[in-house]
């Protein structure tokens, strides 16, 4: 969840987008060459979630669900026989929602023309659990409603050892609520790599008229790894389009030699590509989480994840179009960001780093237990290896610098115009809370 960021930043925005404060701090010496320092190691194609497993499900329905969803999936044992594929088709006449589905290697499929799929209940429409694997939703429309202080939710996959889902072609919209609503979300909870969730493919899908309070539309947040957020379009939002998490606690924290509680580091979003992907006009204006006013929110963010790539994706009319920080006591990192482009951002294109003045390797008093810190703690981690370039940031009439650097900002290749070097030479590292930004590799 994310709000609350322009507490931290009217006393030193000014000072940060010079320059000033930062480039008047040397770098500390190192052995290593720059070019062996700078800049995100990009990601490959066999970082990519596996696809394979989608051809195992027939082209045909094995059941019709004309009622409840839960019955018609109950039935895939006897009809397909046990553990085995089973694709069940959803028509305009089935029933059941919410939905927790717990059958592995399980479809759903909406018919043409899908008419929405609808409950009065304040909660989560479809929701994957524990242990559930190759899961494929299609072709569904979800219809959420207004949820007052309540939190209401599309498509959760929540919780550990859970493989190979695709969220793909669905209409997911009106999830309304003042404080917490998602239309796509997957929370990783497992300690370790062998617990979290894999291979997850978010494709094609449009979710829409959202109002998603301190949440977001589409989300990854936790023990999450291999994953995809391709081709979906998301607009006529209140809060951030597109977001990977890390540290906000997900996943269980750890405690360190000196008794000092931080995020594990399980728990981070990693390896996951945000490509090709449509927002638009997303403002906090009217959101209760923002005391209603328009915020530092943008419409992709990675906020202590790592190892992405930001690829071809489109934003219009958003706050911020672009925004790489880190809010919770961990390093976001390995962070590529080429070919995409912003129009009509009402602050900024693209904003970079910790937006607390202090980071929490400086400062061991902030409290970085993210089952007890609150907003004051936040903004505090550090943003280092990026290689952002050859993007279109073309706003006009910005109220902040169309590309806004923070705190903490460090081995990153920053090639947008308007961009100053700043500690430029060494290994790209900066002393204390300072930046180190080239301008080109």
């Amino acid at each position: 969840m994310h709000y609350y960021k322009t507490i931290y930043l009217s006393n030193y925005l000014p000072l940060i987008a010079t320059g000033i404060l930062a480039s008047a701090l040397i770098s500390l010496p190192s052995q290593l060459q720059a070019k062996e320092a700078w800049g995100a190691k990009p990601l490959t194609e066999k970082h990519r979630p596996a696809r394979a497993w989608i051809n195992k499900f027939a082209t045909t329905p094995d059941v019709i669900a004309n009622a409840s969803l839960a019955d018609a999936i109950e039935s895939c044992d006897s009809v397909v026989g046990r553990g085995r594929h089973c694709v069940v088709e959803v028509t305009n006449t089935a029933t059941g929602l919410p939905l927790e589905i717990v059958r592995s290697k399980t479809k759903l499929i909406g018919v043409d023309s899908m008419k929405p799929l609808t409950s009065d209940e304040d909660a989560t429409f479809i929701s994957i659990g524990d242990d559930t694997k190759k899961v494929i939703i299609e072709g569904l429309n979800l219809q959420g409603h207004p949820a007052a202080d309540r939190g209401i939710y599309g498509i959760i996959i929540q919780g550990k050892n859970i493989a190979k889902i695709l969220i793909k072609n669905n209409k997911i919209h009106d999830f309304n609520s003042d404080v917490d609503a998602h239309g796509i979300a997957v929370y990783g909870a497992g300690k370790n790599n062998r617990e979290g969730i894999r291979h997850v493919i978010i494709e094609e899908n449009e979710v829409y008229s959202m109002r998603t309070g301190s949440s977001e539309s589409i989300v990854v947040n936790g023990n999450v790894r291999r994953w995809e957020i391709k081709n979906n379009d998301v607009y006529d939002i209140n809060n951030i389009a597109i977001d990977a998490i890390g540290g906000e606690g997900t996943s269980a924290p750890r405690e360190n030699r000196q008794g000092r509680i931080l995020p594990s580091s399980a728990d981070a979003a990693r390896y996951g590509f945000i490509e090709d992907n449509f927002v638009a006009n997303m403002s906090t204006l009217g959101n209760p989480a923002y005391d209603n006013e328009e915020s530092w929110a943008a419409a992709i963010y990675i906020d202590g994840a790592h190892h992405i790539k930001i690829a071809n994706n489109v934003v219009e009319n958003s706050s911020w179009a672009f925004e790489i920080g880190a809010e919770n006591c961990v390093a976001t990192r390995h962070i590529t960001m080429t070919g995409n482009s912003a129009t009509g951002s009402s602050l900024g294109d693209l904003l970079v780093g910790g937006y607390a003045k202090k980071g929490y390797r400086a400062d061991k008093a902030i409290n970085c237990d993210p089952k007890s810190s609150d907003d004051e703690n936040e903004g505090h981690g550090d943003v280092k290896y990026l290689t952002i370039q050859q993007n279109s940031l073309k706003s006009e009439g910005n109220s902040e610098e169309k590309v806004t650097l923070l705190f903490r900002t460090t081995h990153a290749v920053i090639a947008e115009s308007g961009v100053e070097a700043v500690n430029e030479n060494g290994n790209g590292s900066a002393r204390g809370d300072a930046n180190a930004i080239r301008v080109e590799e």
